[in-house]
């Protein structure tokens, strides 16, 4: 067991709400790792089901395990904040509740970050599996981002990201605090995937690392518009409305605030510019439903 009075070289933030069926599982595949100066933070959203009582009892045991218990459902992307807001560490990984991390996986991606400071985000690669833990494949297009111009890497995140397995990975906490973080509206998490490719490097450890659920009890692919909208920021019901502006407007704020040169905001800039232009039919369309109120 490692020596509770050091601070954690890293930090891992599990938020979870109402996730009885997986948390014991996924809290499982943190204590199981061959790397074990960590500390585990949960921010439970004010679940209804067991989840306290799952999560309080691995706490009573485990030193490194901190619990915290929001008041009520603040929405996932502030109770995601949430975690990073309380690590410690120097590197950090979200860990969902949803999800089975395999046991080399902060050993290989320390070691990496350790190795080359420009990397902000390390990752395996993700095997996919649905509710009962069967196996869909391995998942073929977990982004790599080694490009040296910022701008570069902003680009390929926009337009390669597909199914965002990379925040998954482990962060420079200090880099990610620099950012927008967790965004809450939908599609917001590519966002902040866009904006950390702005400050470093993504590297891609060839292992697979990390199983990933995708069924209908865990991924969010799978809800409604209205219920997305819930689950994202309860009681906001313009989350789901000017999505095509507020992720380009994300966009350029992300830009602004990057400690990179001005000639290359103005190349990520110009991006920008022309993907309004590729997407007006979408940013017309968010004007129609945003003035109709709906």
């Amino acid at each position: 067991m490692p020596d509770s009075s050091v601070a954690p070289l890293v930090s891992i933030g599990m938020p979870v709400y109402n996730g009885a069926r997986f948390v014991a599982t996924a809290i499982d595949s943190m204590l199981a790792q061959t790397y074990g100066y960590f500390e585990l933070i949960i921010s439970d959203n004010g679940s209804t089901d067991a989840t306290r009582e799952i999560c309080e009892r691995y706490a009573a045991v485990d030193s490194r395990i901190r619990y915290i218990r929001q008041p009520r459902n603040l929405g996932a992307a502030r109770n995601w904040n949430i975690v990073v807001e309380e690590a410690g560490g120097q590197y950090f990984k979200w860990a969902s509740a949803n999800d089975v991390c395999l046991p080399e996986m902060l050993e290989h991606c320390v070691r990496a970050m350790r190795a080359d400071p420009q990397v902000v985000v390390c990752y395996g690669r993700t095997e996919l599996i649905d509710d009962e833990g069967e196996s869909l494949g391995e998942y073929p297009h977990d982004l790599e981002l080694g490009d040296a111009r910022p701008s570069e890497r902003f680009i390929r995140t926009c337009l390669e990201l597909r199914l965002n397995n990379a925040q998954s990975g482990m962060m420079n906490l200090e880099v990610l605090r620099r950012t927008g973080m967790e965004r809450s509206f939908a599609g917001g998490d590519m966002g902040l995937m866009s904006e950390l490719a702005l400050h470093g490097t993504f590297l891609r450890l060839p292992e697979v690392l990390i199983l990933r659920r995708m069924g209908r009890e865990s991924a969010t692919q799978f809800l409604s518009p209205d219920a997305l909208q819930e689950f994202l920021e309860p009681g906001n019901r313009d989350n789901m409305r000017w999505i095509a502006v507020k992720t380009h407007w994300d966009y350029v704020r992300s830009i602004l605030r990057a400690p990179i040169e001005f000639r290359e905001k103005l190349v990520a800039l110009k991006f920008v510019a022309r993907s309004l232009y590729w997407q007006k039919g979408d940013i017309t369309q968010d004007f129609v439903r945003g003035i109709a109120g709906r």
